[in-house]
C-alpha cells in the first residue's frame, strides 16, 4: 500500500471527496450537433454530448441541463432547468479497469493509477431536453440557445427552430402521437447480469398531456411484463432485476400513451441476460443454539437459485461434509453425507451426530455444513453454512481448585506453622473445570481445640461467597483484609480457611489450611519492605500522535528481610476486577530481593501491577495494591 506522504495534492483531494456534488467545475462538453428544430410541433431524433473531467478531478454525477435564451416577445432573458437521466463521470484517473470500462472507477491509491481526462458520451432525445424550449416558443426561427449540465465549464450553443402546425381544431395545432424512444444505459458486453439500466424517452407533443409511459419486458418463455415498469413522467429511467427473468434473450419496448388516447411504440430492442447464481444451503437443524443431550442428525438443505446445479462428490458415496468445532475454534469431530432430491431444484442431506461422550464435555460447539456445487455454465462454486449449538452431558467431576496464596511455608504434616491474614492481606485462588465454575466460597471456620484463650468460636463459620460463571482455568483476588473488620467481625485468633468451588451440575471441590487473623502492626507489615507500592522511572512521549508513556515501572520500596512467597498480578484494562489479566507466582524468593515490575506499552488503557507477598519467616501477608497508570495518545 502507498504511504500518504506520495500521494500528491489531487489524489489526496480525490480520495477525501469519493463523489462530489455537481458542478465541480472540472467537466466540459461538447455535441454532435449545433442546431435542433421541431416538425410539426413534434422533437424527434438526439443529440450525442461527450462528457470530459479533467485529470485529477473528483467523479461528478451529471442530473440536469439549463437552457438560457432571450425570449423574442419581450425581449427579456429566459432560463429553464431541465432534469435528465442522472449518470456518473468518473474522477480524472486512469487504471488498467477503465480502458476497457469507460465507466469503471479507479482506486487512487493503486500502483497503477495516473492522472488522465475521462471522457463518457451520452445520446439524450431533443425531446427530453428542449421540450420546455418547445412549449415557450412553438414558433421560433433560428433561436440562439445556451446550454449548461449542471455548473460544467462551458455553455454549449444551439439554435433552435419550430414551425407550428395548422390544421387543428379551431385553427390549433393538431397533436401528435407520441413517438418513445429507449436507451440501454448499461455498459459493458452483452450477456448482461444483475441490474440492467434502461432509459425511456416519450417524446410527447408539446400539446399532449401523458397518461402512462410504460417499458414492456418480453422474456425468453413469452410471459410479458406491461405493469412493473411504468410512470407518469415523460421521461424516467428503469432498473431492471434480471435475475427474476430466465436466462436468454429479453425484449424491450417503450410505450407511449396521453390522455386524449394517442398512443406511440418504439422499435422492439432485444438483450441477453445470463446471471449464474449458486445454491443457497442452510442447517435447517439442529436449531441454531439449542442443546443436544443425546444423539441427534444435522438436516442440511440446498436450494437452487436461478440455475441448475449439481453436487461434487466428496468420496465415493457422500458429497456433503460435516465439521464441528469447539470453543477455540479446533475441529473435533468430522462427519460426512450425501444430499438427495426432495423436489424441484431441492436437495437434503440428514447427517447422524453424538456429541455426548467421553471424548466431548458440555459447552458450545460450532457445526459447519460444505459442499461443492458444479453450476449448468460449468464453473464450481463452494458453499458452506454455519450454526452454533451446546452440548449438555452428565458431570460428576468436581472443578479444580488451589490456593495459591497464602500457602503453607513449613510442611503442615510435620510442624502446622500458620500463615497471617491482617487488614492489608488478600487470597488468590486458581480454578478450573470443563464447564463451568459457578461461585467459589470461603469460610473461616472456628475449633475449640486451636481457638487462642482471648478467642470466642461461634457455632456457624464466617462465610463469603463470589460469583464465577467462568468455563476453563480461572484465577479470582479476594481481597479478605477489607471484609474482617465488616459485619460480622472476624476475631483475632486460630481458623480454618476452607475454600470451596462449585460448578453448574452440583460438583464441588474443598481445599482447607490453618490461618491466624490478626490486627497486631507486626502481623501487618513485610519486613523491610515500605506499606505501599509507588510508580516510578516513567518515560514519556510528547510525539504527536504517540503514546504519552512508553514504559513504567511499579516497586515496592526496599527489600526483603525473609525469603519471600510472591504473586505479582497485571490488571491490563481490567482495574477494579477480581480477575487478573495475568499472573505470575514465585514459590520463594531470597532475602534482600527487590519487588519491581516494568512494563511497555502498546495500546491506549488503564494499567496496573499489584504484589501478593507472603513472609515465609513469620507467615504474614500483605497486598500491595499498584497506582494506576493512564496510557493515551497525543493529538496528532
Amino acid at each position: 500500500m502507498k504511504k500518504a506522504a506520495l500521494l500528491t495534492l489531487p489524489l489526496l483531494i480525490a480520495s477525501c471527496n469519493p463523489s462530489s456534488a455537481p458542478g465541480s467545475g472540472s467537466v466540459t462538453v461538447s455535441s454532435s450537433k449545433t442546431t435542433v428544430s421541431a416538425a410539426n410541433s413534434q422533437l424527434t431524433g438526439s443529440t450525442t454530448y461527450t462528457f470530459t473531467n479533467k485529470a485529477g478531478a473528483r467523479e461528478v454525477t451529471i442530473n440536469s441541463a439549463t437552457l438560457t435564451w432571450t425570449d423574442p416577445t419581450s425581449n427579456a432573458a429566459r432560463t429553464e432547468t431541465v432534469s435528465i437521466a442522472a449518470f456518473t463521470l468518473p474522477a480524472g484517473l486512469s487504471c488498467p479497469a477503465s480502458a476497457t470500462n469507460p465507466s469503471a472507477s479507479c482506486p487512487f491509491n493503486d500502483a497503477n493509477t495516473t492522472f488522465a481526462d475521462r471522457t463518457a458520451s451520452r445520446a439524450i432525445s431533443d425531446a427530453e431536453l428542449f421540450s420546455k424550449l418547445l412549449s415557450a416558443n412553438p414558433s421560433a426561427a433560428n433561436l440562439p440557445v445556451s446550454v449548461q449540465f449542471n455548473a460544467t465549464q462551458n455553455a454549449l450553443p444551439f439554435t433552435f427552430s419550430s414551425a407550428a402546425q395548422s390544421g387543428g381544431e379551431g385553427g390549433k395545432p393538431a397533436e401528435a402521437a407520441p413517438k418513445p424512444q429507449l436507451t440501454i444505459n448499461t455498459t459493458g458486453s452483452q450477456p448482461y447480469s444483475g441490474n440492467l439500466s434502461v432509459t425511456v424517452s416519450g417524446n410527447f407533443d408539446v400539446t399532449s398531456k401523458v397518461k402512462s409511459l410504460v417499458l414492456e419486458v418480453r422474456d425468453s418463455r413469452g410471459n410479458v411484463d406491461n405493469t412493473t415498469f411504468t410512470s407518469l413522467n415523460p421521461t424516467t429511467s428503469f432498473s431492471i432485476d434480471t435475475s427474476k427473468y430466465p436466462d436468454g434473450p429479453l425484449i424491450l419496448r417503450a410505450i407511449a400513451l396521453t390522455d386524449s388516447g394517442l398512443r406511440g411504440e418504439s422499435a422492439p430492442q432485444t438483450v441477453q441476460i445470463q446471471n449464474v447464481s449458486a445454491p443457497t444451503v442452510a442447517i435447517l437443524s439442529p436449531d441454531a443454539n439449542s442443546t443436544l443431550t443425546g444423539p441427534g442428525v444435522v438436516r442440511v438443505q440446498f436450494r437452487q437459485s436461478t440455475t441448475a446445479f449439481t453436487l461434487t462428490a466428496l468420496n465415493s458415496t457422500n458429497d456433503v461434509r460435516l465439521d464441528v468445532r469447539d470453543f477455540r475454534g479446533q475441529v473435533v469431530k468430522t462427519l460426512f453425507g450425501k444430499a438427495n432430491r426432495v423436489s424441484e431444484g431441492i436437495l437434503e442431506a440428514f447427517i447422524p451426530i453424538d456429541l455426548i461422550g467421553p471424548e466431548f464435555s458440555s459447552n458450545a460447539y460450532t457445526i459447519t455444513a460444505s459442499a461443492e456445487a458444479r453450476l449448468a455454465d460449468g464453473t464450481t462454486r463452494s458453499l458452506g453454512a454455519t450454526t452454533p449449538i451446546n452440548t449438555k452431558v452428565n458431570d460428576t467431576k468436581p472443578p479444580a481448585l488451589n490456593v495459591l496464596m497464602p500457602a503453607y511455608f513449613t510442611d503442615p504434616y510435620t510442624n502446622p506453622t500458620r500463615p497471617v491474614l491482617s487488614r492489608n492481606s488478600a487470597l488468590m485462588m486458581q480454578g478450573s473445570d470443563d464447564q463451568v465454575v459457578t461461585s467459589m466460597r470461603l469460610d473461616f471456620t472456628c475449633d475449640q481445640a486451636t481457638a487462642l484463650p482471648t478467642q470466642s468460636c461461634p457455632s456457624a463459620p464466617y462465610t463469603f461467597n463470589i460469583p464465577i460463571n467462568v468455563p476453563g482455568i480461572i484465577y479470582r483476588v479476594f481481597q479478605i483484609g477489607a471484609l474482617l473488620d465488616a459485619q460480622p467481625f472476624v476475631q483475632n485468633g486460630n481458623y480454618t480457611l476452607r475454600v470451596t468451588a462449585f460448578d453448574g451440575n452440583g460438583n464441588t471441590n474443598i481445599q482447607e489450611m490453618p490461618v491466624r487473623v490478626s490486627r497486631a502492626a507486626a502481623d501487618s507489615e513485610i519486613a523491610n519492605l515500605a506499606s505501599l507500592s509507588i510508580v516510578d522511572n516513567i518515560v514519556y512521549d510528547t510525539r504527536p500522535g504517540e503514546l504519552n508513556i512508553v514504559s513504567a515501572r511499579w516497586i515496592v520500596p526496599g527489600t526483603t528481610a525473609n525469603p519471600v512467597r510472591v504473586a505479582t498480578l497485571a490488571y491490563d484494562n481490567t482495574s477494579g476486577s477480581l480477575i487478573p489479566s495475568r499472573q505470575r507466582v514465585d514459590p520463594i524468593l531470597p532475602a534482600g530481593t527487590s519487588l519491581q515490575v516494568t512494563q511497555g506499552f502498546a495500546a491506549e488503557g488503564i494499567y496496573r501491577i499489584d504484589f501478593i507477598v507472603e513472609d515465609l519467616v513469620t507467615g504474614v501477608t500483605r497486598y500491595y495494591e499498584g497506582p494506576e497508570i493512564v496510557v493515551k495518545r497525543n493529538a496528532s
